[in-house]
């Protein structure tokens, strides 16, 4: 399950809705070890990608405008791309907004972290080793609040 940054959890709780909070943001993959946390700092994990609409490396990320069953999608008409920076096998994303670079430690910046792998991950992708230039386009992409038992 992706884990939810201080920051995030606090300002769901008093000042915004998650989209209000997470659109026009980022999201990067990363090889190497996986932070504990999203407060974490990335530690000695390496770039991979760095996902904008049409890899254009300018226009952010956008979720779509409504809910269903505690699952919000990424927009539909948008086109999640990049391009591998660096070669190896992706082990994790964090999702974040342009007030934050994602990578340092803060339990105030709002973010998103996740798994990736082939099954039984967060982000569920075909392969996860790339070569540096290989193309990467997420056609699903999707956060849950899980129900409370």
């Amino acid at each position: 399950m992706a884990l939810f940054s201080t920051g995030l959890r606090n300002d769901m709780l008093v000042t915004s809705p998650f989209d209000t909070l997470m659109n026009n943001g980022r999201l990067k993959i990363y090889k190497g070890t996986i932070p504990a946390s999203p407060d974490d700092a990335i530690g000695s994990a390496t770039l991979m990608y760095e996902f904008t609409v049409d890899n254009d490396g300018t226009t952010d990320l956008t979720f779509a405008a409504t809910a269903t069953n505690g699952v919000i999608q990424k927009a539909s008409a948008e086109a999640w791309q990049g391009i591998a920076q660096s070669a190896g096998d992706m082990a994790f994303w964090r999702y974040y907004v342009p007030a934050d670079t994602g990578e340092t430690a803060s339990t105030t910046a709002i973010r998103v972290q996740g798994t990736i792998g082939t099954a039984f991950a967060d982000l569920i992708v075909a392969d996860v080793t790339k070569a540096i230039s290989d193309p990467l386009t997420l056609d699903f992409f999707a956060i849950a609040i899980p129900e409370s038992s």
